[in-house]
């Protein structure tokens, strides 16, 4: 709950300051994750491969604004700064938190399926 809340503040901090600012930094977008009590396997496999594909694109743009804070040297303003600062901190989060919620919906299958595959929710 915790990081959903310094989440949720960081990401209406980056409302304020404006994401767009870094124009060769491309911002992946969130994932959606099936529920995990209504989800079938293949939703399941196909999620994790979008998910994995998803923390590729997040990695590459934290990497990018490093390379643009760097490219900054002395020249970063302490507002630059505090900015790339807020962007990489709410990506990071953002990639916890979609892994939590990953993590969270197998569970949550792997509950509801017997030993075999078979499903113990009804269909």
């Amino acid at each position: 709950m915790y990081r959903i809340c310094v989440a949720l503040l960081l990401l209406s901090m980056c409302s304020v300051y404006g994401v767009e600012w870094v124009p060769d930094c491309q911002r992946p977008g969130r994932p959606s994750i099936p529920d995990g009590d209504s989800t079938t396997a293949s939703e399941l496999l196909a999620a994790r491969t979008t998910l994995e594909h998803y923390l590729v694109n997040a990695d590459r743009y934290l990497k990018c604004l490093r390379q643009y804070e760097e490219s900054l040297g002395d020249r970063v303003a302490e507002i630059d700064g505090h900015e790339l600062l807020v962007n990489y901190n709410v990506m990071v989060d953002e990639m916890y938190l979609v892994g939590d919620e990953f993590n969270i919906s197998l569970r949550k299958f792997k509950s509801g399926v017997a030993p075999g595959g078979a499903s113990t929710t009804a269909q």
